[in-house]
């Protein structure tokens, strides 16, 4: 059945040191690949239509239940697959308690250019400077269960295939269009060509979240975790939103107020998707 699967026994292999190699950003970009463990990364990897993927699998993914139907589709993608030891795959795995399965797959981030349309009635994430890859994770997985259109990060923010961003997100990142490296131009030029609206948020902004128009096409934009978005930029957003909080209480974590900000959004337009 598994008659096209390659067999790898040496830890030096070449397939392998790429496999190490993207696991830091310098090598992620020369090789344009990304580094994903877990049976269900790799399948919701395969679920999004991505191809070309190089999937790894020791003797114990192999025998996992699920492993035939994963393979046939990895198959349909024109996925390459290989069987490895459990010395190669120890040398590769990120994971305490591993499936036995990871997988090499190319960027699938996309540019404001190739970013599918977003419908009006779907709010914009804009993240400038978020540093946290956990935090990111976070956001990223928030964002896809509460139907935004897209993420899109600021030149300086972390990079969305850092290992921490793709465990925490658990299996977002392929379920809601990601645009990384955005400039101050390309935003004002994607908000003139999809007549959107820019909402900062602030700990001292003036329009409670609650009390804002979603009913027009938003993007709602949200700083970093320790200096939020400076004041150049949130004097050009058209509304600041803030979340009321009691006086003696601390500032709550991005990724909490992210997600409070976007399902009140999602709740204006009627939990449409």
């Amino acid at each position: 059945m598994y008659e096209e699967v390659k067999e790898i026994t040496s830890r030096d292999n070449q397939w392998v040191k790429l496999a190490c190699a993207v696991k830091q950003k310098k090598g992620r970009q020369t090789q344009q690949r990304v580094f994903v463990e877990g049976l269900r990364l790799v399948s919701d990897a395969m679920a999004t239509g991505i191809h070309d993927g190089i999937c790894f699998v020791s003797p114990k993914g192999k025998a996992h239940e699920e492993f035939a139907a994963l393979y046939e589709e990895g198959r349909r993608l024109d996925w390459t697959f290989f069987l490895v030891t459990d010395s190669v795959y120890d040398k590769i795995k990120d994971t305490k308690t591993p499936q036995g399965i990871a997988a090499l797959l190319p960027f699938f981030a996309y540019d404001l250019e190739s970013l599918p349309a977003v419908a009006p009635d779907k709010v914009v994430l804009y993240l400038r400077a978020v540093q946290d890859p956990g935090n990111l994770g976070t956001i990223i997985r928030t964002a896809a269960a509460a139907n935004a259109g897209a993420i899109l990060l600021s030149e300086d923010s972390v990079d969305v295939y850092n290992d921490k961003t793709i465990r925490s997100a658990m299996g977002a990142v392929f379920k809601v269009p990601i645009v990384q490296h955005v400039t101050d131009e390309e935003l004002d030029a994607f908000c003139a060509d999809e007549d959107r609206l820019v909402y900062g948020t602030a700990a001292q902004g003036t329009v409670s979240y609650v009390h804002a128009d979603y009913s027009r096409p938003v993007i709602l934009a949200f700083g970093n975790e320790g200096s939020g978005l400076g004041e150049d930029f949130l004097s050009c957003c058209d509304d600041v939103l803030t979340i009321p909080m009691r006086s003696d209480t601390e500032s709550l974590n991005l990724s909490m107020s992210v997600g409070i900000v976007l399902y009140k959004a999602w709740e204006s337009n009627g939990f449409r998707e």
